[in-house]
């Protein structure tokens, strides 16, 4: 590890298609870690980059991968991926011979890196400050809040499953280094803009319970979907007292749907997702699937049900 780190000269940093912050949060403090080192470190996105990051040091240097000549990087470093399909039209320019170093913490990675760093964790934000800190590198403030804005996110503020000790224990260390707590909550969960806010009140107007009401299915269609693509409305769908899965279908293009999927500890959702070539984490995952709206929630009901029955 400390090798490809040391060895490279220039890098290209990417994560995976609808970036959020932990995605973003690790590109940034690994590249703000490279530059430290002397090495050229650039970040190129397969799509806009997740907005919960804006107000994080080194945010202007977030590039799309189109503004960058990819052909000039000797390493790249892919973060919060599964599998290197999740990097969406990055991975059709990747250069020939290029060195991957893979950082991730989803279950059922695929180990497509010459070196593969794959732990199940909280976040991939906390798997690197576990490889900067094991590497005797060092975390300035700046990185420190690049990390703890990672980790947050990925955890809803240390609510979920895969949240353990030693996610405190890191995020306890992140503050030590001068994280500012209340100013980084701020900026992740309480920052909508007006249109998100009313976005939200039309997915909860859709909500409709299914399976003898243990099933939540929300659905934005494309008008509700013009303020962005909201991945934490889903998680209103488990605020139902009953509810054990939340389903929440947000159309991309006319019968095109990214489909969420949310749930507390009896259905492994990611299974659900890979059912229909989606994947994620056990109690978050995520698919896309083409169709009408009610095609599509009746198939994933369906397989939902076999779990719940």
């Amino acid at each position: 590890m400390r090798a490809f780190i040391e060895q490279g000269d220039d890098f290209l940093l990417t994560t995976h298609v609808n970036s959020d912050a932990d995605g973003l949060g690790a590109c940034m403090a690994l590249a703000r870690l490279l530059r430290g080192l002397g090495k050229r470190a650039d970040i190129g996105l397969p799509d806009p980059p997740a907005e919960q990051c804006y107000f994080l040091a080194g945010w202007p240097d977030v590039h799309h991968y189109t503004d960058l000549d990819l052909s000039g990087y000797s390493s790249a470093i892919i973060v919060d991926c599964p599998s290197l399909d999740r990097i969406g039209p990055v991975r059709e320019n990747l250069p020939t011979g290029l060195r991957i170093l893979n950082i991730d913490h989803h279950h059922g990675n695929d180990n497509f890196g010459e070196i593969n760093l794959a732990e199940d964790i909280s976040s991939t934000c906390e798997l690197v400050y576990h490889l900067v800190s094991g590497l005797g590198y060092e975390i300035d403030a700046a990185m420190a809040t690049q990390l703890y804005t990672g980790i947050i996110f990925d955890t809803g503020s240390f609510r979920f499953s895969l949240t353990k000790p030693s996610t405190f224990a890191v995020a306890g260390a992140l503050v030590q280094l001068g994280v500012q707590l209340d100013d980084i909550a701020n900026h992740v969960f309480g920052n909508k803009s007006f249109d998100s806010v009313k976005q939200l009140g039309l997915a909860i107007d859709s909500i409709q319970l299914h399976l003898a009401d243990r099933v939540a299915v929300l659905h934005l269609d494309r008008e509700g979907m013009q303020a962005g693509d909201p991945d934490e409305i889903v998680n209103y769908g488990l605020m139902v007292k009953g509810v054990e899965v939340a389903v929440l279908l947000k159309e991309q293009e006319p019968q095109r749907y990214r489909v969420s999927l949310r749930s507390r500890d009896t259905v492994d959702v990611s299974e659900v997702a890979r059912l229909f070539g989606g994947g994620g984490h056990s109690r978050a995952s995520g698919l896309r699937l083409e169709g009408e709206a009610s095609e599509i929630t009746k198939k994933i009901l369906a397989e939902i049900g076999r779990y719940l029955a």
